[in-house]
């Protein structure tokens, strides 16, 4: 949606591929959730295996809620028109554009639950997981977060990702300014 100079522009699309990528990673996210993390610690994980993890979460989690976010704007649409397609364009708004942008921001929160959901059952995230890392809590690797620690966390973590490139001062334990900001650590595991 692109509100400009009084005009509007309006279009959402998606494609069956998507949502069958969607169904896949959903399975896996549960799958991750349901499985014990090792607790082994094989020591600190570098720089790059740490930004490369969250890019892989980055791009898993926008892929995968983009691609069921899309169908919401299409199915109202569909609604409204009395037919279904895949992909539409229109230069006016309606009713309902409010509802679907109200919607957008529901699929952006749940962007941030992805990164959050695993801290506090204990688990890994899907980069994480691909790269053997864990965010061990304050109170050991076996640890949970609560929902309030792991949002200010995922808080944390995404302005720390901003500020990768000029701020990435690390200890003695490998720990950056928003591990030490919350007591947390990022251990590299072997899943053996």
């Amino acid at each position: 949606m692109q509100w400009k100079g009084g005009k509007t522009a309006i279009s959402a699309g998606s494609h069956p591929a998507m949502l069958l990528w969607s169904a896949i990673a959903v399975g896996l996210f549960i799958l991750l959730m349901v499985k014990e993390p090792s607790a082994v610690t094989e020591g600190v994980p570098t720089r790059k295996r740490r930004i490369f993890a969250f890019v892989i979460d980055f791009w898993f989690s926008l892929l995968t809620l983009s691609a069921v976010g899309a169908i919401i704007p299409l199915l109202l649409e569909a609604v409204r028109t009395g037919h279904f397609t895949w992909y539409f364009q229109r230069d006016y708004s309606t009713d309902t554009d409010g509802l679907a942008a109200f919607l957008s921001l529901v699929f952006m929160a749940m962007m941030v639950l992805y990164f959050a959901f695993p801290l506090t059952r204990g688990r890994q995230t899907v980069g994480y997981f691909i790269l053997r890392l864990k965010l061990t809590p304050p109170f050991g690797t076996e640890g949970r977060f609560t929902l309030k620690a792991a949002l200010i966390r995922t808080y944390y973590a995404f302005t720390g990702g901003i500020t990768v490139f000029r701020n990435w001062d690390r200890d003695g334990q490998g720990r950056t300014w928003y591990d030490r900001k919350t007591n947390s650590t990022v251990v590299f595991v072997n899943d053996d």
